[in-house]
């Protein structure tokens, strides 16, 4: 069964408004969505420089960490701005999912996250490897 898209994944779920989403490895990132407002609001440059800071901020919060082992992997960073939250899910060292909702339309961030974590473990086997074939994968980010 292919998997489907993270962002209309997202848009079913109607747990938020969904902003943005950005899928990273390393240093490259995707946007996989981006609201068609936020092209008024950002330029495009703007929005990269966000994006490439959330992904530098992913590398501070990686899916190991030695100090907190006994409590298991990290699942979920969760950064509540004024207006904004963004859910950072990493999938290994180097990789993960960014997703970035309106604060106000957020009712529930725990089935939120749940949900987020749920489509994580369905689409990626061994965080960061995808189920399906990569370029499938990549495919459906478009």
């Amino acid at each position: 069964m292919p998997a489907e898209s993270l962002a209309s994944y997202l848009r079913e779920l109607d747990a938020g408004d969904l902003r943005s989403a950005v899928h990273y490895e390393g240093d490259d990132f995707e946007t996989v969505y981006q609201r068609e407002d936020l092209s008024e609001e950002y330029t495009e440059t703007e929005f990269e420089e966000i994006a490439k800071n959330f992904v530098l901020k992913g590398f501070d919060d990686p899916l190991e960490q030695p100090e907190f082992a006994r409590f298991g992997h990290l699942d979920a960073t969760v950064r509540w701005f004024h207006e904004v939250v963004v859910v950072q899910i990493p999938l290994d060292e180097w990789s993960g999912v960014i997703v970035a909702f309106d604060r106000e339309s957020i009712e529930d961030t725990g089935t939120l996250v749940d949900a987020l974590l749920e489509y994580v473990e369905e689409n990626f086997a061994e965080h960061g490897d995808a189920v399906e074939d990569p370029d499938e994968l990549a495919g459906e980010f478009d």
